[in-house]
């Protein structure tokens, strides 16, 4: 099944506030601003509940108290939240609580600056979801922790990251206390950003039903891979499984990049011409004059449907297949010397700095 999922009942007390802390994370900012609320919140209340929503338990309750407050915190990809904690937050318990939502996104430092990430619908929607479902938003918090796309840039340095996380650390801490004092918490940088995260929209619904796929077939692991299965004994979502005693990854992957940060001999990496390959692929299959007579001769048949419902639906199923039939090949071509040399040598990150948060290697990783 796509996806599983058991609610399991925490026990906790009628008659006193509870914190609950539910938390994704791929290299550990997301659980870094999880266990800091926690820390903090156990100064104060003495039932709090911290759980990793991955693989197959979701954690819940019938009924949510008043009283109660639910922290959800999670990394932004694609400006938008991961396909699973998405689905974690549709299939939440209706309830009456206050909420906050913590984004980890791409923070950076350049000389004393700290520069922001972009949300997108990191916040928008599961705000939008939560109030649905009865719940108070009380806060938000877009926090740009270090940035851990190392397919775009090597892993930032120890001290840059000490800097970015002590940096946040307050943020965390003025989030808490205006919680405490019963004050709605909207930092400024989210009025400000929040022309841009409406107008990046589109590409966090592109990334929602197109990026991610595409993006889950360009991991592969390299001829240094000892097929220990660490990667996918790790993998938060269960996207990971060793075929012939190497990874292979389905279409579950959220690109969380934990496989490719924990990996101890580098092998996992993710191949930048092999994006550009299904990219160019999908954009000509897109604007091919054979898809678009068959656009127009089910549209002729059923004018009743917009054409581009059936446009973005076959460019979906054309999407999943390509994908799908190349990597197989690639796949399997990875096994031979010449060509795993070819894909390491244009893949930089091969040579990069890898990223995991401080604290984190010791919760998840061997």
């Amino acid at each position: 099944m796509f996806f599983i999922i058991y609610c399991n009942f925490i026990l906790m007390s009628e008659t006193e506030s509870s914190v609950n802390i539910f938390f994704m994370t791929g290299t550990g900012n997301s659980y870094w601003a999880a266990s800091r609320i926690s820390e903090l919140a156990k100064q104060q209340y003495t039932n709090v509940n911290i759980v990793a929503a991955e693989r197959k338990s979701l954690p819940c309750r019938n009924k949510s108290e008043s009283n109660n407050i639910t922290v959800f915190a999670y990394p932004t990809h694609g400006f938008s939240l991961p396909w699973y904690m998405l689905k974690f937050i549709l299939r939440f318990p209706r309830g009456r609580g206050r909420v906050i939502l913590i984004n980890s996104r791409a923070g950076m430092k350049m000389g004393k600056l700290f520069t922001p990430g972009i949300s997108g619908l990191a916040i928008l929607l599961p705000m939008i979801i939560l109030l649905l479902k009865g719940y108070h938003i009380h806060g938000v918090l877009p926090l740009d922790t270090p940035s851990n796309w190392i397919s775009i840039h090597p892993g930032l340095r120890r001290k840059i990251v000490d800097s970015i996380f002590n940096h946040r650390d307050k943020e965390i801490s003025k989030l808490w206390h205006s919680l405490l004092n019963n004050k709605l918490h909207y930092p400024i940088k989210f009025f400000i950003l929040l022309p841009v995260d409406i107008f990046v929209i589109p590409v966090s619904l592109g990334y929602i039903f197109f990026g991610r796929f595409l993006l889950a077939r360009t991991y592969l692991a390299d001829l240094s891979c000892n097929g220990c299965g660490l990667c996918a004994e790790k993998c938060p979502v269960g996207a990971i499984k060793m075929v012939n005693n190497r990874p292979w990854w389905t279409y579950r992957c959220e690109s969380c990049m934990r496989c490719s940060n924990i990996c101890p001999n580098k092998s996992v990496n993710s191949s930048v011409p092999l994006m550009a390959i299904y990219t160019i692929l999908i954009l000509k299959s897109g604007k091919s004059s054979y898809f678009t007579d068959i656009i127009s001769a089910i549209t002729l048949r059923l004018d009743f449907i917009p054409g581009e419902v059936f446009y973005y639906a076959l460019l979906w199923i054309i999407t999943i297949m390509a994908t799908w039939f190349l990597y197989t090949i690639i796949f399997w071509l990875n096994r031979f010397r010449l060509f795993n040399i070819l894909f390491a040598f244009t893949t930089p990150m091969k040579f990069w700095r890898r990223y995991i948060a401080p604290g984190f290697r010791g919760v998840y990783n061997k």
